[in-house]
């Protein structure tokens, strides 16, 4: 069995007929069923895609690469663990490997169901249940990767909370947050059955006693995200605002290709990074080789058992791709949309299409440049065009948004959004203590302090790809009597990153890090061409040196890694992030000490949003979001949006303010209202450069 040599390119995402007889051909070794984990593509060693790239670039024709698929899976109810590699192209298996006990592969939602029916049918649990004297109020149960607290246990685990429906309505889709229990289990993943009975703390307690009465029942006063069910009706206020291309986009979609605006790139998914950006070029010039989120974390700050085993690796132990929505026009991206997808592996071994997992589209994101002459009067003006691909994701109660912008002028922007729902416990609502790691954001809801640290990986390939990592400080000029007389000047300092390690973000002297090509110099600046990376500078993850969290998190105690490249390392806590005890990930890599000069390098950025809830991120949270730039230093000559057509009403087509179509306007109110003409006669209306 083989797939015959296809179209299809080494970057591509993995077909369902690929991911089906990757399937096939591990099945055919075994008698006993297997539990599938994850599928996707194994991508080519960067020395055979580079030499396919080359020829591509070129205008030649590629010799062929082999189409490669990475898989987990378990034998069925047991911990035997196995990683294997299947070249699909030639129909056979080219790496597989049985991993130790203290290996677990990600989570899925096939078991954590039958996880929870477990605990639901288990006679304890039923007791517990009845304890609370829930009436007819439906159980919902929240199943959550174990974590880590003893580095003897090697079984694989889940820890499952508990909740009900809103009392009020018991509706399918009511606001279970809003009504924690106080108890949680812990199922044994492997043998299928409860292990253990946590009862939660119900106030500042440090030790929680065995709850015996009936729950406490809170009364938040709006639980419900759901505008069915929410207690006011929306607001009527808002008139429609559309985005509309008349003539089409400007972006050409051929397969995973996308070209817009001199930019030429393809774009990967896979189940564990979800989008991935491959071989970014800019007016004929390469610039990236690889983008993608590589890892987040979420580490929870309640310090009390069993809730200090909270934090979960949300890409390594679920996976960006598997947990991707299937985005929606006019919901999750307005304007003229163009989708791509992918394909994932269940635990039954089906292949699942993930479809519409990226929307791309085109936005309008204000002045790109603009000057008038003060002596002429005229004003030039060119407005900011950018492409967006965005993907969404739900990892149970969190959504996090991710955008790649790619602007006229070379930069690129990445965009975290987290919105969602908080991940609550119970407290008391006569309980007036004051919590000190967690905020009480509705009647009887507690919701704990807690981190979401965030990893992109940047391979760069800045004109080529041996590249050298710096930071640039700006710092003031030392006084000096002839020079500096008045002390009015600063400098900028460069310090080269020579070998691999890590380095620290400093907004008091605007520190930025300039990815460099020592091999190409610009004509203008005399310098190396360059990038530089405009960092978050944000906390590091609060958890204590020798906790588990630090131990399993390896790239969250610093927000710049710089390493060497080597195919494979990829993802900075480690392949294996489930219930992992931290033994492998980015700081082995950086501990090598390998050269990082004029070399083939990676640069990681981590940062993070401390998200310590308010009352208005419930019933639900509005969306943080921060974006982080990468933006050409020197590698152009000047800037390279002169091109770009100047704004014109003409093309522009913006239409004048009319009171009388105000919300709650009862008929004309004047010919003119601030001065402002309704029929945009008026040259403050208009604007002098838009004339034409």
């Amino acid at each position: 069995m083989a797939i015959t040599q296809s179209n299809n390119h080494p970057l591509d995402p993995a077909t369902p007929e690929e991911l089906a007889l990757a399937v096939e051909l591990v099945r055919k070794q075994y008698e006993v069923p297997l539990h599938f984990k994850c599928g996707g593509l194994e991508e080519p060693p960067k020395k055979v895609l580079q030499k396919y790239l080359q020829a591509e670039h070129a205008g030649e024709t590629p010799e062929p690469v082999n189409r490669w698929v990475f898989m987990m899976y378990y034998i069925k109810r047991t911990p035997r663990l196995f990683e294997v590699i299947v070249d699909v192209t030639a129909g056979r298996i080219v790496h597989q490997k049985e991993l130790p006990r203290t290996h677990h592969a990600p989570v899925d939602r096939i078991e954590l169901n039958e996880a929870a029916q477990v605990a639901l049918a288990d006679e304890t649990v039923k007791a517990e249940l009845e304890r609370c004297d829930l009436g007819d109020n439906v159980v919902v149960v929240d199943p959550w990767d174990y974590g880590k607290d003893d580095e003897n246990e090697q079984r694989r685990l889940t820890q499952i909370f508990f909740y009900t429906r809103n009392p009020k309505n018991n509706d399918p889709a009511s606001n279970h947050y809003a009504f924690p229990l106080d108890f949680m289990v812990i199922v044994d993943l492997i043998e299928m059955k409860v292990v253990k009975i946590c009862h939660l703390p119900l106030g500042a307690e440090e030790i929680t006693t065995k709850h015996t009465g009936p729950r406490k029942v809170g009364n938040p006063e709006e639980p419900e995200y759901d505008h069915r069910l929410q207690s006011k009706p929306a607001r009527t206020t808002l008139r429609p605002l559309q985005v509309i291309q008349p003539e089409g986009a400007s972006f050409t979609l051929t397969g995973r290709l996308i070209e817009w605006e001199k930019w030429r790139f393809r774009v990967g998914f896979n189940w564990r990074e979800g989008m991935v950006i491959h071989d970014a070029w800019f007016d004929n010039r390469p610039i990236f080789h690889r983008l993608s989120m590589s890892e987040m974390f979420v580490p929870y700050g309640d310090p009390r058992d069993p809730l200090h085993r909270k934090g979960a690796f949300d890409l390594g132990n679920v996976g960006a791709g598997i947990t991707a929505n299937d985005l929606s026009l006019g919901c999750d991206c307005l304007g003229l949309i163009a989708y791509l997808g992918g394909h994932v592996v269940n635990a039954n071994g089906e292949v699942v299409a993930k479809n519409n997992a990226i929307c791309i589209h085109e936005v309008d994101a204000g002045i790109q440049w603009k000057h008038t002459n003060h002596r002429t009067g005229q004003a030039s003006v060119v407005r900011k065009r950018q492409l967006q691909l965005q993907t969404i994701i739900t990892v149970a109660n969190y959504e996090y948004i991710f955008y790649w912008v790619f602007d006229q002028s070379g930069e690129i922007e990445f965009e975290t959004r987290a919105t969602g729902i908080l991940s609550t416990t119970p407290i008391d609502p006569a309980n007036k203590d004051k919590i000190a790691f967690a905020t009480r954001v509705g009647d009887g809801v507690l919701a704990p302090y807690h981190q979401h640290i965030f990893n992109l990986r940047i391979d760069p390939a800045i004109d080529g790809d041996n590249n050298t990592i710096s930071y640039v400080d700006s710092l003031p000029m030392e006084r000096d009597s002839k020079l500096n007389p008045y002390g009015t000047g600063y400098i900028t300092k460069e310090t080269k990153i020579t070998e691999s390690g890590t380095a620290q973000t400093d907004p008091y002297k605007n520190r930025i890090f300039k990815i460099s090509n020592p091999d190409k110099i610009n004509p203008v600046t005399l310098n190396p061409v360059a990038y530089k990376l405009v960092p978050i500078a944000s906390q590091v993850l609060l958890a204590a040196q020798d906790s588990w969290h630090n131990r399993r998190s390896h790239f969250t105690d610093a927000p710049i890694w710089v390493t060497k490249y080597k195919d494979r390392e990829l993802f900075p806590a480690g392949d294996y992030t489930n219930q992992s005890s931290g033994g492998e990930g980015i700081r082995d890599w950086v501990a090598r000490k390998d050269n990082v000069e004029n070399t083939d390098v990676v640069l990681w950025h981590t940062y993070t949003f401390t998200h310590n809830p308010r009352p208005e991120d419930f019933p639900i949270m509005p969306a943080e979001f921060v974006r982080i730039a990468l933006k050409p230093v020197g590698f152009f000559n000047y800037n390279p949006t002169m091109d770009v057509p100047p704004s014109t009403q003409a093309v522009n087509k913006s239409t004048a303010y009319d009171p009388t179509l105000q919300v709650g306007a009862d008929g004309v109110l004047s010919s003119t209202l601030n001065g402002l003409s309704v029929n945009g006669s008026d040259q403050h209306a208009t604007g002098s450069c838009c004339k034409k």
